[in-house]
């Protein structure tokens, strides 16, 4: 192989090409995806993002939810015009991620890109937590993360193709978050975040040379329905004296984060996570 050709491989100048257009990179036309937690504010956010970029998209969460998926899939589905189809699973449960590959691949022929993103904060999180709120806390966090996670890389390898998965972590996987001068509850919930973080990380290595990247996202205090008529103004102040920003994030920021990493736009990311925290993190 010739400096050239090598060369050839890394074109400078894109742009030139008549037919190029940066934001096609962002676009999932023709990607066949799914989204566990689909039932939640920033599940069902980034499932009408994909479906918007062009994605048939299984909003996937636990049976009790149908009356919020149904609907939600439906109207997705007419406005995109593309497939949005609801699944439920338990994704702590083995046998259950197991049928979910099979109705994945029936409903939407292969998968190309995912968001793991199912989890739970369980009340009386913290350092004298009962053994079952971290059991719960684990099983459904980390262990639903690495089942969907594997059948999510069995289905793109079976089928011969690359893709992405992204997993939400979240700002509890890097601090130990105060607020008003202690800690908050969330010692198994960051541990369980933290550890799929990692786990990420570690996918992102192993599944490399099969061209699937895997990428976390990590949320600070986002906007969602759980604060509806419990935050008043001055715990709202009290939370956000730690931001930079000084406000919650939204469900759309988060889920505009969430698509850049599922989309070729992000092509040469992997391995990485992606703080969407007002600033957070930096202190």
């Amino acid at each position: 192989m010739t400096d050239a050709t090598i060369f050839d491989q890394y074109p400078l100048d894109q742009w030139k090409d008549p037919a190029h257009r940066i934001m096609d990179r962002f676009s999932l036309a023709g990607k066949k995806g799914f989204v566990t937690g689909g039932a939640g504010g920033l599940g069902r956010n980034v499932t009408a993002a994909w479906a918007e970029a062009g994605a048939d998209v299984a909003i996937v969460d636990l049976p009790r939810t149908k009356e919020t998926l149904e609907p939600l899939a439906q109207e997705l589905s007419e406005r995109y015009g593309v497939k949005v189809v609801p699944l439920y699973c338990d994704v702590s449960d083995k046998e259950q991620v197991d049928a979910l590959k099979t109705s994945l691949v029936d409903e939407l022929g292969t998968v190309d890109v995912a968001f793991i993103n199912a989890g739970v904060n369980v009340p009386g999180d913290d350092a004298d937590e009962p053994y079952e709120v971290w059991q719960k806390t684990i099983d459904i966090n980390l262990t639903g993360a690495y089942l969907t996670a594997q059948i999510t890389q069995h289905i793109m390898r079976e089928h011969g193709h690359g893709g992405s998965l992204v997993f939400t972590s979240s700002l509890s996987a890097h601090n130990a978050n105060f607020i008003a001068g202690g800690p908050s509850p969330v010692a198994a919930y960051g541990a369980s975040k933290a550890g799929i973080y990692e786990y990420a990380r570690y996918l992102a290595a192993a599944l490399a040379p099969y061209g699937i990247r895997s990428n976390a996202v990590s949320p600070g205090y986002v906007w969602s329905g759980i604060f509806e008529g419990r935050i008043v103004p001055e715990a709202h102040d009290v939370m956000t004296a730690p931001v930079p920003m000084h406000r919650f994030g939204t469900n759309e920021e988060i889920a505009t984060a969430v698509l850049f990493l599922a989309s070729d736009a992000s092509s040469y990311v992997t391995g990485t996570n992606l703080q969407v925290d007002g600033g957070y993190s930096v202190y």
